[in-house]
């Protein structure tokens, strides 16, 4: 492709992108979210990790980048969190791939800045519903591509996640570090008191708290951020470096590229019957 904003989609013109439909029927869509990140990192981080690593994976691959959507369900409330309902977040996205898959893109690769449980859950459900019931997608292939599925076990996310760093922690600071430096504030770092952080680290939904008027199984909760979180951070901002969060991205387009090249090779537009894992039965609860 020898446009000159290449492989950035919104820079591109109709000429551009008619000339690589020609070609080429893949896409990158990067997932991202407008959420706190405490006080030393954008709103925007989700968004950033997921623009940078897609253009990069984009460029090394000879693959069209879409336009970031940063419109997703965040669950916190402090200042500079969007919230956007899952439902409404999933509509987004789905027909935003409707929309590409009329100009004839098939193979969907969708990297994820932001995952938060109520979110992907989702985008998850609302991807099978797209796949069973529009034809549009009878010979399309979705792909999720979670910033956390790739990069270095040793030094990156499987580490992070194991020490309880799940947001605006070392690694995520570490990646703003090397993909954004101009917009980190490291000398602000904070976080909340002791005894709250050793919560949010325990578990990456332990922000929230339920209420209910009656206490009651049957009663469905009501769902909010804990009042005393100022801070917005679930995990170990200090231990981050610029020289680690190279290394990570360096490591997590590396694998991207490597797995979007085996599939791309393997992708026919022919579905099979393959396994699946039986879901819980949630009547039964």
């Amino acid at each position: 492709m020898n446009a000159p904003h290449f492989p950035l989609m919104a820079h591109m013109t109709v000429k551009d992108l008619r000339e690589y439909l020609r070609t080429k029927r893949s896409i990158i869509l990067p997932l991202g979210t407008i959420e706190q990140h405490g006080y030393h990192l954008p709103v925007a981080t989700d968004a950033i990790v997921a623009e940078s690593l897609s253009r990069r994976v984009g460029e090394r691959t000879g693959t069209l980048v879409a336009p970031t959507i940063a419109a997703a369900f965040s669950g916190g409330s402090l200042p500079g969190t969007i919230n956007i309902s899952p439902a409404v977040m999933s509509l987004l996205v789905s027909d935003t791939l409707c929309s590409l898959a009329a100009q004839g893109f098939r193979n969907f690769y969708l990297v994820l800045g932001h995952g938060g449980s109520e979110n992907l859950t989702a985008l998850q459900e609302a991807l099978k519903g797209l796949l069973r019931s529009n034809p549009a997608f009878a010979e399309a292939m979705i792909c999720l591509f979670p910033a956390w599925k790739f990069g270095p076990e040793a030094t990156g996310w499987k580490k992070g996640f194991s020490e309880g760093d799940w947001h605006a922690g070392w690694l995520e600071t570490s990646l703003i570090l090397a993909l954004a430096p101009e917009l980190t504030r490291m000398e602000e770092m904070a976080t909340d008191t002791p005894e709250l952080m050793k919560q949010l680290t325990a578990h990456p939904d332990s922000y929230q708290r339920a209420e209910k008027i009656v206490d009651d199984p049957l009663v469905v909760p009501r769902m909010t951020e804990r009042p005393e979180i100022e801070v917005g951070v679930m995990g170990y901002p200090e231990r981050a470096s610029r020289e680690l969060g190279q290394e990570l991205v360096e490591g997590m387009v590396a694998d991207m590229v490597g797995k979007l090249e085996a599939l791309e090779a393997r992708a026919d537009g022919v579905y099979r019957e393959v396994e699946f894992e039986l879901p819980r039965l949630v009547i039964l609860e």
